[in-house]
């Protein structure tokens, strides 16, 4: 029984190493398989596909810019969001604008008032008009009865020039009277209140200042995704300055630019869940 475990013994080290032999070419064989089947499947599937943080969309895009100047209080949309038409993208602040429009129907309020009490002032000088002619009337008559007296002697020379006198001053003062009412006329124009110059001018600046009002509330004016934000909430902004951009959600043949490689996607134009 010695011998024979002595001649057993010089095996064991052989046996283990073809065993660990066997176990790494089983391994490597493994590796080599999974090498060959993701191979394939890159070759079928992944090298159709592309992954990036430097990408958009080149499709049909609307730049986004505000119509009035102002400070920015919030930003509703960020890169990559989905927003329709009519949502909120940017806010300004209101301060300003509000009382600019404050004081535009303080204006038109005033400008109402003003042409209603000119159109009453027509009225008035017309009446005025009417009682300096009856005045010129009487002088008129006064003078024709002193006339003849006058010639006869009857009465004093400056009793005579006195009524004419007073027929020059009623005379004058019906011109007068008339001139008023031209120049309260031009103004008034024989119009309607709400036709009168002044008043659809005030109008016109209430109107203006309401849309400037409504313009710091910036709105998207289609469905699509936010991109190229640059806007920062407190950042003071012109009109001229670009906000961001919403792109319409691409259809087949849309362009897709990747780190300066281009490509033709086609994606459904359905509205994302």
């Amino acid at each position: 029984m010695s011998a024979n475990a002595e001649s057993q013994t010089p095996q064991q080290p052989g046996s283990k190493k073809g065993k660990r032999k066997g176990a790494l070419l089983l391994l490597t064989l493994l590796f080599i398989i999974i090498a060959v089947a993701y191979g394939i499947y890159w070759f079928l599937v992944l090298r159709h596909y592309e992954e990036t943080d430097d990408a958009y969309v080149a499709g049909n895009q609307v730049q986004i810019m505000a119509q009035v100047a102002g400070s920015v209080t919030k930003v509703w949309a960020d890169n990559t969001d989905y927003v329709q038409k009519g949502d909120p993208l940017v806010t300004l602040d209101r301060t300003d604008a509000q009382q600019a429009f404050e004081k535009a129907k303080t204006q038109l309020a005033a400008s109402v008032r003003q042409t209603r009490q000119q159109m009453i002032n027509s009225k008035q000088l017309q009446a005025n008009i009417d009682v300096k002619k009856t005045a010129l009337a009487q002088a008129q008559a006064d003078l024709n009865r002193r006339i003849p007296l006058g010639a006869a002697n009857l009465i004093g020379r400056e009793e005579l020039q006195h009524a004419r006198d007073t027929v020059a001053s009623a005379q004058a003062e019906l011109d007068v009277a008339i001139q008023q009412y031209n120049a309260n006329q031009a103004i008034v124009l024989g119009t309607r209140l709400e036709q009168q110059p002044a008043v659809l001018q005030a109008a016109t600046e209430v109107r203006n200042a309401w849309l400037a009002l409504q313009r710091t509330q910036i709105v998207s004016p289609i469905s699509g995704y936010v991109s190229r934000r640059s806007v920062q909430p407190g950042a003071q902004i012109g009109t001229t300055t670009p906000l961001m951009a919403v792109v319409r959600r691409p259809t087949c043949g849309s362009m897709l630019t990747l780190k300066r490689l281009s490509w033709r996607i086609c994606v459904s134009a359905s509205r994302p869940p």
